[in-house]
């Protein structure tokens, strides 16, 4: 579902003018939406003031510079009340909505299972009982869960999760002394979890 994209207010009133000219034009006659509200003439209205305060205030005086403002955010306001009565209307269907001369907000697409980390490391730390690892970050993974076996690990059943770290580093921390771990990690997305990596051992002081 398409939805409207609301940018007037980073515009400056040059660029708000121009905006409100392309998008009178497009809504004027406009089938799609027969009952603008704001009316069309009250945003013709606004806009003109707009201009007039625009080159009033080319000389740079206070006063005229602070009714360009004041005519600004009055246009704002009104492009945005629009925009929301586009919105309603349109519910969604992309086409209606740059009908009207306002512009689609991009959704970005849904990320599906994430690969599995590549480039895993394990390394015996100067700590008893503890081994440093490394691997690869994935693109778009919230966070990753670390796997240990210290028993075989081709048995599936002795795999056991170490711990869940936000970075493509981690730390297995009370490793039995003088003893060799495996190690396997996995990405974790919006889509969950994907499938774990090859895997590193290493020796734990």
């Amino acid at each position: 579902m398409a939805t409207i994209k609301k940018d007037t207010s980073r515009l400056n009133a040059t660029q708000l003018v121009d905006k409100s000219k392309f998008i009178e034009e497009r809504m004027q006659g406009n089938l799609a939406f027969p009952e603008p509200m704001p009316a069309l003439a009250d945003i013709t209205t606004a806009r003109t003031a707009l201009e007039v305060a625009i080159t009033a205030a080319m000389d740079g005086g206070r006063t005229a510079t602070a009714i360009r403002r004041a005519r600004t955010r009055e246009l704002t306001l009104l492009l945005g009340q629009l925009a929301g009565y586009v919105s309603s209307i349109a519910e969604g269907n992309a086409l209606a909505i740059l009908s009207s001369g306002f512009e689609v907000r991009r959704t970005p697409s849904p990320v599906g299972e994430l690969p599995a980390p590549v480039g895993l490391e394990a390394s015996i730390s100067a700590f008893a009982g503890r081994v440093e690892l490394r691997w690869g970050p994935v693109n778009h993974a919230v966070a990753y869960q670390v796997f240990k076996n210290s028993t075989d690990p081709a048995d599936a059943a002795a795999w056991q999760l170490a711990g869940i770290s936000t970075r493509s580093t981690f730390r297995a921390d009370g490793l039995a002394p003088a003893s060799t771990t495996w190690f396997r990690v996995s990405a974790v997305g919006t889509a969950g979890t994907g499938p774990v990596s090859d895997v590193a051992h290493s020796l734990a002081k």
